[in-house]
């Protein structure tokens, strides 16, 4: 069975993947393509949000891990919420040049936010829930 971190870090590449969907329709100016591409990438991105800010956090929380890691987490997906907003708008008005500037922001920050979860967070959990993780990933899972 997929460990925390495996099943966590699949769907960080799955997210990547439909991000560079999105980014190379609008490199080629397909708006309509863009748009649809975009949408996906942005509901499954909110999907990941949602399985960790409802089910594994506070599940990591709840068994004693560290506040501070979750904290930071929290921040940057509301972060990411934010230029998702503004990528949608720019999507909308077909407009490359805002849509290159935010999401190479959004890019990197996906980038580290990533690597902190998948190289610090992530393994805290593994440590702390592998005997519960059955459970939650059958609940984290329903929230999709």
């Amino acid at each position: 069975m997929e460990t925390i971190v495996e099943f966590m870090s699949n769907d960080h590449k799955a997210c990547d993947d439909k991000f560079a969907v999105a980014e190379q329709a609008a490199y080629a100016g397909n708006w309509s393509e863009a748009a649809s591409a975009f949408t996906a990438f942005r509901a499954y991105l909110t999907r990941h949000f949602r399985m960790e800010e409802e089910h594994l956090f506070p599940a990591i929380l709840k068994a004693g891990g560290p506040n501070g890691p979750v904290q930071v987490m929290n921040m940057e997906h509301a972060q990411m919420n934010s230029l998702l907003e503004n990528m949608a708008a720019v999507v909308a008005g077909s407009n490359l040049q805002g849509y290159c500037g935010l999401s190479e922001t959004l890019l990197i920050l996906m980038q580290q936010h990533n690597l902190k979860e998948e190289q610090i967070l992530y393994p805290i959990a593994q440590r702390l829930l592998a005997t519960d993780w059955e459970s939650l990933r059958g609940n984290m899972q329903a929230a999709q």
